[in-house]
């Protein structure tokens, strides 16, 4: 069963609300082009993130966050309550920050803030470590919902020695100062034994598994007080598997699993899944059954999908069906129980049900009916496809979509994983009253008894060699560090994609490339069953931003500046004493110590006259050295430099030529006589580049000296 979040929890699961700021965006430019302090307003979401002027999503260092937890603990003199500490720690940024409390909640004392109504606290500005103590009902009630009720009320309760609740949910906003963002980091923690994710909690004594799959981690909680019907290992072995055969993108890093114990309490569900990756089931639901809760429970946190109306029945008829199939792939239960489960769904209370209008359901028909729908569709892809797609393909479109989805997106995804005939089929059984039949046995093994491709898309290791690539007119090198990936504008991120056939036949992949939830880049192509590829996809930014960079739902962040300007430190001379018509090579060394590339022109002076310039690109904090031959027309005392750095003071010797004589200043140039020779050391090249060094500007000073001599012989 998937419980929506109550209250301000569903409308901030649903949207992440902006408050207005007090004047111009932090770091806005003024008409002037200075920059101006201003003050960011933002709302914190249930999942720790935050919000600033412009609703982007920002991840900063840990010390400009403001780091919230909440502590709970038994109260066993008190059963039907629980203590909550909530704690709040606020970097010196912050000017203002207001927290509520639920409405049940009992406030028995504060430090750093103060109370303005019966739920909402304000802080006093001034305490860095501001707590709110208080005190909860956390008993809630529901009505059994479909083939997962059961027969009591409790969807969470306080049995006085243990609790298994949900989470409170505490509103935050505040405002702060300067230019770098502002985070909201959460933490759940128990104050004595127990173990919490980011939604459910439970206090008491516990024994914790964990298992990795897939680049997930299961932590599966199994408290004193339960009596589990499976072994640990076995409903590890079980989600793990899950893990692996459901290729629908959008996988959690971590999922956290309780096993619910029913002794003493009335539960109203055999399972319950809340915030995306936290479920707790009945501790004595068993695995090999095809109403398998572990696996339903599971399939619900696969499902980052917002079903509108008409499509409300994919998320618990999908549920229902992968809990069977997947039970039935992992050899749990024979095709009989399979078939069995599903053919609850021909009954004839369900031959006026039309699933895209809830209003005709009868006994719970988006579980009974969607689950028979959902696996005649995957079912009708398979046969269009030869087994080279299935259902799943349909799901991983629709989880990558960031508004909700309607009927005509869910046809859409359709014809796009198995064409027209499929988008026909599943509009057939799902707008209409169709009297949908389960297949049998021998069509279950032509159609399903070959595994299909099971085609699955990753982002690369940031580690690996080539596996992010930044090329374009500032450099072309390897990316080795992604929180962000930093670019400036007209540069190219290329990305390894990984993409893997873990099914049982050849398959076409569609590797594509998201930008903010946009495909902006895919290529397709055919790979064998078992087979491992990588697949370069690749993106010019042309506009300064930051964007979400993502393949199959798994993500990376992307900073994109203008580029930095260079600028020099430091010159230097091949020699302070020339001759008149020499050249003197001027080195600059330029520095870029920003984290995108900078471009600059270097002007080299003599006498703060340009003489020559030289174009400059760098990559992110690097630095150059760049040379210039400065002819000398006179003689005298001459000032060189490039870029702006301190000027060197250099002699130039009268020649025995006829050039002109440099006269202090106030006098005039008198000729000299004699010939004059051609100034060839004018003609040295620059020479730039992360490469070109100290070494290199040795050199160029020694061609110089070599041409001067060979006009002296």
């Amino acid at each position: 069963m998937r419980v929506a979040q109550r209250g301000w929890a569903a409308v901030a699961c649903a949207i992440l609300l902006v408050l207005t700021s007090v004047g111009p965006a932090a770091g806005a430019a003024d008409a002037t082009g200075r920059t101006t302090p201003a003050e960011t307003a933002a709302l914190a979401s249930p999942q720790g993130q935050s919000t600033v002027a412009g609703g982007q999503i920002f991840q900063v260092a840990d010390d400009d966050s403001i780091n919230q937890t909440q502590t709970y603990s038994l109260t066993p003199e008190e059963p039907g309550e629980v203590d909550v500490t909530l704690t709040y720690e606020i970097p010196d940024r912050v000017v203002s920050l207001e927290t509520a409390v639920p409405r049940n909640a009992t406030v028995r004392d504060t430090d750093g803030f103060s109370r303005i109504n019966e739920t909402t606290f304000v802080w006093d500005e001034e305490t860095e470590t501001a707590t709110i103590d208080y005190r909860i009902d956390p008993n809630e009630t529901a009505q059994r919902a479909g083939i997962e009720g059961s027969e009591g009320r409790y969807v969470a309760a306080d049995a006085g020695e243990w609790a298994l609740i949900s989470r409170s949910q505490t509103p935050t906003r505040w405002r702060y100062t300067g230019r770098d963002r502002m985070t909201f980091q959460q933490q759940v923690t128990t104050d004595g034994p127990g173990a919490a994710g980011d939604q459910i909690v439970y206090l008491g004594e516990v024994a914790t598994f964990r298992r990795e799959a897939d680049g997930q981690t299961f932590r599966l909680v199994v408290p004193e007080r339960a009596d589990l019907a499976e072994s640990p290992e076995e409903v590890l072995d079980s989600l793990a598997a899950a893990s692996d055969s459901l290729r629908v993108g959008d996988r959690d890093e971590e999922v956290f699993v309780v096993a619910a114990p029913t002794d003493g309490v009335d539960w109203a569900v055999r399972g319950l899944e809340q915030g995306g990756s936290d479920m707790w089931i009945q501790d004595d639901e068993p695995l090999d059954t095809p109403e398998n809760v572990w696996l339903h429970e599971y399939t619900h946190t696969r499902q980052s999908f917002e079903p509108a109306k008409r499509t409300r029945w994919l998320t618990e008829g999908t549920a229902v069906y992968y809990a069977a199939f997947l039970s039935l792939e992992q050899d749990r239960i024979d095709f009989d129980a399979f078939r069995d489960a599903l053919e609850d769904g021909e009954r004839s209370v369900y031959d006026s049900v039309v699933l895209a209008q809830p209003a005709t359901w009868e006994e719970n028909a988006n579980y009974v009916k969607g689950s028979l729908a959902a696996g005649r569709i995957d079912e009708e892809i398979r046969v269009q496809t030869a087994s080279e797609a299935t259902l799943q393909g349909t799901i991983r479109e629709l989880n990558g979509m960031d508004q909700p989805v309607t009927q005509e997106d869910l046809l859409t995804a359709v014809e796009r994983t198995a064409g027209n005939d499929s988008r026909a089929t599943a509009a057939t059984y799902t707008e209409t009253p169709a009297d949908l039949q389960m297949w049998n046995e021998s069509v279950h093994a032509r159609v399903f008894g070959q595994l299909p491709a099971r085609i699955s898309y990753s982002l690369p290791d940031a580690i690996e060699s080539r596996a992010y690539r930044v090329s374009g007119p500032y450099r072309s090198a390897n990316v080795t560090e992604t929180s962000p990936i930093r670019l400036a504008t007209g540069e190219t991120l290329t990305v390894e994609a990984l993409v893997s056939n873990a099914g049982g036949t050849e398959g076409t992949y569609n590797a594509t490339l998201d930008i903010n939830g946009t495909a902006v880049t895919t290529e397709r192509g055919r790979i064998e069953p078992g087979e491992e590829r990588v697949v370069p996809l690749s993106h010019t930014f042309a506009t300064p931003g930051r964007y979400t960079a993502s393949v199959d739902g798994a993500n990376v962040t992307v900073v994109v500046e203008r580029p930095a300007r260079t600028r020099v430190t430091d010159v230097q001379v091949s020699s302070e004493t020339l001759t008149q018509g020499d050249s003197v090579v001027v080195t600059a060394t330029v520095v870029n110590d920003a984290e995108v590339p900078a471009t600059g022109t270097v002007v080299f002076t003599r006498d703060y006259q340009a003489v020559a310039m030289r174009e400059v690109s760098l990559p992110p904090e690097n630095a150059t050295q760049v040379a210039s031959g400065v002819p000398l027309p006179e003689a005298g005392s001459v000032v060189v430099s490039a870029g702006g750095a301190d000027p060197v003071r250099i002699t130039v010797t009268p020649s025995n030529g006829s050039m002109t004589t440099r006269t202090p200043t106030g006098g005039t140039a008198t000729p000299a006589t004699g010939t004059a020779t051609p100034n060839r050391s004018a003609e040295t090249t620059a020479a730039d580049g992360p490469g070109f060094t100290v070494v290199g500007a040795l050199l160029a000073a020694l061609l110089v000296a070599f041409a001067a001599a060979r006009r002296r012989s």
